[in-house]
């Protein structure tokens, strides 16, 4: 009884002629969209070889240090923020200093507000949009023409129906794409065998999953309003709203609430508080080592300061040592203060984020791009993987290059003047030491782990209209 409903709907499916077109028009787009996409990937990836190629060649120096990282091949599914995350992070002797690099891959223009033409826009917008048109008439429509009483009137259990239709109609929907994502997977694998590989396979196939399941959420949410409705074009102009409601409403809303409610200062806002800080700090130091200056040597003549520091005297050896145990004092006061301006920009950040990602979860929409592009290396996990790579690489390169580097210097301020050199005896750091810099990728478990409010979401999306739409059909009074 079930396998018969099911053909029926794949059947009256396959014979509407309009649904075919749509059909037809979404498989052609999904290759076309691995055509654009890859060619995007390539563009990026040429500017990222030739930057890194023209750092390579550079004479290694504490002054011209960056951390690169390479855009990753499944960009060409969903571009996430790819687009936006830097190509390098350059380091700098100021505390903390990490300074995001070009990030040029392409010119953007207020077109590119509109999005990305990849598998993920093309999931979320076509295909749902897709969904809806076939989903609105399952139930209405055989309401409106007066077929469903007569399948009825033949004590057909109820269930049977509903399940019948969810299926037969979900399976045409997956096949199409089915269909499509196989062409688009094709096209890749001849741009690019890589895709193909071992590691790679088994995030197209996560994708492809979260997609279909995104897709029978959407199906099963129009199935609901089917069974509401008495007639098709009260159906359809109800899912409509409802998929302008989640499609573009509710993500947006949650990112300009967010913005509102809880505000977060500019990244040059945070550099300049930064810059501010650091400076402020430096006069101090210098202040004061113009005061020990004097204390232990005694000559207020700043231009002679240069002179007898140079000697060996006991007053100038003692002003060094204890001018070196003032400026490594000062050097823990920066590192703290730039690590807490870091943790208290962290913390905001955080804030609007978590409220920003609660408001968009409302929509399964938010759910599969966090989902999909944390998988495919674009998301928001990967943007904080690389962050917390280029930090834990400053660090080293701070307590390696810069650290040493600060041991031999001095500057000292007094009667109006500042003078600074070295003692002679500074430390040399051997750049070639220095560990590579790698970004690890976000594991497919951790991307589950992190997004399991959005799986959670794009699951209840599937069953709660389903069981909705179960409780009403069982309760349709066809009188």
């Amino acid at each position: 009884m079930l396998a018969h409903f099911i053909r029926k709907e794949i059947l009256d499916s396959l014979l509407n002629q309009r649904f075919m077109a749509l059909a037809v028009f979404s498989i052609v787009l999904m290759p076309l969209s691995a055509v654009i996409n890859y060619e995007f990937y390539q563009e990026r990836h040429a500017s990222f070889d030739s930057q890194f190629a023209e750092y390579e060649q550079e004479e290694p120096s504490p002054w011209n240090l960056r951390a690169y990282r390479a855009p990753v091949l499944l960009s060409s599914l969903g571009r996430g923020t790819e687009p936006y995350m830097p190509l390098y992070y350059a380091f700098s002797d100021d505390a903390g200093a990490t300074t995001p690099g070009n990030i040029e891959a392409q010119d953007f223009t207020a077109l590119s507000t509109f999005g990305s033409f990849d598998l993920l826009f093309l999931v979320q917008v076509v295909f749902s949009l897709l969904a809806v048109l076939l989903a609105f008439d399952m139930v209405a429509g055989e309401k409106e023409r007066g077929t469903l009483r007569a399948v009825l009137a033949n004590r057909v259990p109820r269930d049977t129906i509903l399940l019948g239709k969810f299926l037969g109609g979900f399976i045409v929907l997956w096949l199409i794409f089915l269909i499509g994502f196989l062409l688009l997977f094709l096209v890749l694998v001849v741009f690019d065998g890589r895709f193909a590989g071992g590691e790679m396979f088994p995030r197209v196939a996560f994708v492809f999953g979260l997609s279909s399941l995104f897709l029978a959420g959407f199906y099963s949410l129009g199935l609901m309003v089917s069974t509401f409705c008495h007639s098709t074009r009260t159906a359809i102009v109800v899912l409509l709203v409802l998929w302008v409601v989640l499609q573009l409403v509710i993500p947006k809303a949650g990112e300009m609430t967010a913005s509102v409610v809880r505000p977060v200062r500019s990244e040059e806002a945070v550099r300049i508080e930064k810059n501010k800080m650091i400076e402020a700090l430096n006069e101090e130091k210098d202040q004061k080592a113009g005061d020990l200056y004097l204390r232990i040597i005694g000559d207020d003549l700043a231009q002679k300061a240069f002179d007898l520091l140079k000697m060996e005297t006991p007053e100038a050896l003692r002003f060094k040592s204890a001018y070196q145990e003032m400026s490594a004092e000062y050097d823990r006061k920066k590192r703290d203060r730039v690590r807490e301006i870091d943790r208290q920009y962290a913390q905001e950040k955080a804030r609007q984020h978590q409220l920003s990602r609660a408001i968009a979860l409302l929509s399964p929409a938010p759910a599969l791009t966090f989902l999909f592009t944390d998988a495919a290396g674009t998301g928001d996990l990967a943007y904080q993987n690389y962050r917390e790579a280029v930090m834990a690489q400053y660090q080293v390169i701070d307590r390696e290059v810069y650290g040493r580097q600060r041991t031999g210097r001095y500057r000292i301020s007094m009667g109006g003047y500042t003078i600074s050199s070295s003692f002679g005896d500074e430390e040399e750091a051997v750049l070639e030491n220095l560990p590579a810099f790698i970004v690890k990728e976000p594991e497919l478990r951790a991307v589950v782990q992190a997004n399991g409010w959005a799986l959670g979401v794009l699951l209840l999306y599937l069953l709660l209209p389903f069981l909705i739409a179960y409780v009403t059909f069982l309760r349709y009074d066809v009188r």
